[in-house]
C-alpha cells in the first residue's frame, strides 16, 4: 500500500496579516507622534520705535573720538564694542575724522562732517541708567574739546529732557553725565 503524503497547506495569510498589523501600528505611533510636536513659539519681538535717545557731538573740525557708555538698570553696558545690549542700541559710533567719508555705490564719495554719537532705547525698563561719555583718542593735545549731550524722550511727542556741554581735555578721561531713573510707564 502506498501511502500518501498529508496535504499541507501553505499560506502566506498569517504572516502578511502580522505585517501589515505590525505597519499599521508603526503608521499610528507616527501620527501621533507627529500630532504631539508643539509648533515653535516666536519670541515676543519688541517694537522697533526708539523710545529715548541721546546725542553727544563735538566740533566737525577735531578729529577726536568720543564714546558713550550705557548702563541700564540690570547693570549691563553698551558701548563701541557692544552696540546693542537688551534695549540699548548705539545707531552711530562716531570716529572722529575717520568716518566721515564713506563710498556709496551709484553716487560717489559722500562726506559727513559732523561728530555725533547718538544712543537709543528702545524700550521700557524700570529702574536707574547712567550715562557717560569717554575721550578715546585725543588728536589736538593742547585744546580741550566741548562736548554736548542732549536727552530726549520721543514718544508719544519729542520732549527734551536734559541737555549739557562739558568739557573733555586729557586723553581717557572720562565724566558721569547724568543719572536717571525710568519708572514702568517711560516716565
Amino acid at each position: 500500500m502506498i501511502r500518501k503524503k498529508p496535504k499541507s497547506y501553505h499560506s502566506n495569510t498569517s504572516f502578511l496579516d502580522i505585517l501589515f498589523n505590525t505597519l499599521v501600528g508603526f503608521v499610528l505611533l507616527f501620527i501621533i507622534a507627529f500630532l504631539l510636536i508643539s509648533p515653535v513659539k516666536k519670541k515676543k519681538e519688541i517694537e522697533q520705535k526708539a523710545e529715548y535717545v541721546i546725542s553727544v557731538t563735538w566740533p566737525g573740525e577735531m578729529g577726536d573720538d568720543i564714546d558713550s557708555w550705557l548702563e541700564d538698570p540690570t547693570g549691563k553696558i553698551m558701548f563701541f564694542r557692544r552696540k546693542e545690549v537688551g534695549l540699548m542700541h548705539l545707531d552711530r559710533d562716531d570716529l572722529g575724522r575717520l568716518n566721515d567719508t564713506q563710498y556709496v555705490p551709484g553716487i560717489g564719495t559722500v562726506n559727513y562732517p559732523y561728530n555725533r554719537e547718538i544712543t537709543t532705547i528702545r524700550g521700557i525698563m524700570p529702574g536707574e541708567y547712567v550715562f557717560n561719555i569717554h575721550l578715546y583718542r585725543k588728536t589736538h593735545s593742547n585744546s580741550s574739546i566741548p562736548v554736548t549731550v542732549i536727552l530726549e524722550k520721543l514718544n508719544p511727542h519729542v520732549k527734551l529732557l536734559y541737555s549739557k556741554t562739558v568739557t573733555l581735555s586729557n586723553p581717557w578721561e572720562e565724566k558721569t553725565i547724568i543719572r536717571f531713573g525710568l519708572d514702568v510707564d517711560g516716565e
